[in-house]
C-alpha cells in the first residue's frame, strides 16, 4: 500500500509535467468540520496547483498540498480524556476550474471540482486509515483576472474517506476558505 501511494505521489506530478504549465496558483485553505459524537476536525493546507488552460474559461490542474489536520486523538473524541493532536499530511489532486463573466471584468466568479489520494503520518481520522481520499468541491471569486497575479477568494468543502478501504470509514466532511493568488507562466 505504501508503495501505491508513493508511486501515486510520484507519477501524478510527472504527468502534468508532460502538459504546458499555464499558471501557478498557490492558496492557503483552512476550516473545521461540524462537531460529532467523534469530536471536531480542523484542515489547514497550503495548495500548490499547475494549471493547464483547456479553453478561455477552463483549467486543469494537479494540485500538491501540505496540510496539517486537527483531530482527536481517539476514536471516542475526547470521552475518556485523551484530548487533540495534530497530524500532517500530504495530497495530491486533479482539479478541474471553471470561470463565468465576462473577461474584461475586475471581478471573475469560478466553479471547482478536485479529487486525488491523501497520505497522513498518523490515521484520520482516529483508529481508521493512513490513506484516504480528498474530494473537494468551491467556488469563489477571482478579484483582477486579467492581472500579472490575480487574487482568489472562495469557499471549499472537503470530503477526507478512506472509501471503504479500511475497516472503519467515518470521513471528515469540513467547510473551509481559501485564499490565493495565480502567477502566469505564460503571456
Amino acid at each position: 500500500m505504501r508503495v501505491l501511494a508513493f508511486l501515486t505521489f510520484v507519477l501524478l506530478p510527472l504527468c502534468a509535467a508532460a502538459q504546458s504549465i499555464d499558471d501557478v496558483h498557490v492558496s492557503l485553505t483552512g476550516g473545521k468540520s461540524v462537531t460529532t459524537w467523534h469530536g471536531q476536525a480542523g484542515v489547514a493546507a497550503l495548495n500548490i496547483e499547475l494549471a493547464h488552460a483547456l479553453s478561455p474559461r477552463t483549467d486543469l490542474a494537479v494540485v500538491l498540498a501540505p496540510m496539517t489536520i486537527h483531530q482527536p486523538r481517539s476514536w471516542f473524541g475526547n470521552q475518556y480524556g485523551n484530548g487533540d493532536e495534530n497530524v500532517r499530511a500530504l495530497s495530491g489532486s486533479l482539479l478541474l476550474r471553471r470561470t463565468f463573466g465576462a473577461t474584461q471584468q475586475h471581478l471573475r466568479f469560478y466553479a471547482e471540482g478536485s479529487t486525488g489520494p491523501m497520505y497522513a503520518e498518523k490515521k484520520i481520522p482516529a483508529s481508521t486509515s493512513r490513506f484516504n481520499f480528498i474530494t473537494q468541491l468551491g467556488g469563489g471569486i477571482i478579484l483582477m483576472p486579467r492581472s500579472a497575479l490575480p487574487l482568489m477568494l472562495g469557499y471549499r468543502f472537503l470530503h477526507i474517506s478512506n472509501g471503504g478501504y479500511a475497516p472503519r470509514n467515518p470521513g471528515l466532511n469540513v467547510s473551509s476558505i481559501v485564499i490565493g493568488m495565480s502567477v502566469r507562466a505564460r503571456r
